[in-house]
């Protein structure tokens, strides 16, 4: 787990109980009728996690850095509070969406737990993680897609070839 700067960590902190931040925060995040997965509609990796801004801190040689967050960690800090962030190094999805804020969907995991699930989900027919797309392609997509209004469905489905689509899954 890549550690923060105390500064970094204290700005975090504020970030957390500062509902102008918290509102800004809840205001990326779109949802779809009929889809429990809360979407990231800002800033996104290029693995498709969302990046969340939450202010300037100065590093260890004084020089004033911007400290961006992954979003579900930020999220996962406002429901279950930054100290409860502090014990955990990996939040799973779940739902295998990188770009999902649901916090519901989140459960704390290790690097090597995290990526055995990685590796059992992978082949499963229409898995988010089959996707042609890769993951960051995925979640500009379906940014793009609930932006513009669009039904989340065919956008889901895209990203799937007709054998994947069509498979039925035997266990």
């Amino acid at each position: 787990m890549v550690t923060m700067s105390h500064a970094g960590h204290a700005l975090l902190e504020r970030a957390v109980r500062d509902e102008k931040v918290r509102a800004r925060y809840s205001a990326k995040i779109l949802t779809a009728p009929g889809i429990s997965c809360a979407y990231w509609c800002g800033s996104l990796s290029p693995k498709g996690h969302g990046r969340f801004w939450v202010g300037n801190a100065r590093d260890e040689a004084g020089v004033l850095r911007d400290v961006c967050v992954i979003s579900h960690r930020f999220g996962w800090a406002v429901a279950h509070g930054i100290d409860s962030l502090d014990r955990v190094p990996v939040l799973a999805h779940i739902c295998d969406e990188p770009s999902c804020q649901n916090v519901e969907h989140l459960t704390p995991s290790s690097w090597a737990d995290n990526l055995e699930d990685w590796q059992r989900r992978r082949s499963t027919p229409r898995s988010p993680l089959r996707d042609t797309r890769g993951p960051g392609g995925r979640a500009r997509a379906i940014r793009a897609a609930l932006l513009a209004g669009l039904t989340l469905t065919p956008i889901l489905e895209a990203g799937h070839d007709e054998l994947s689509r069509d498979q039925l899954e035997l266990f």
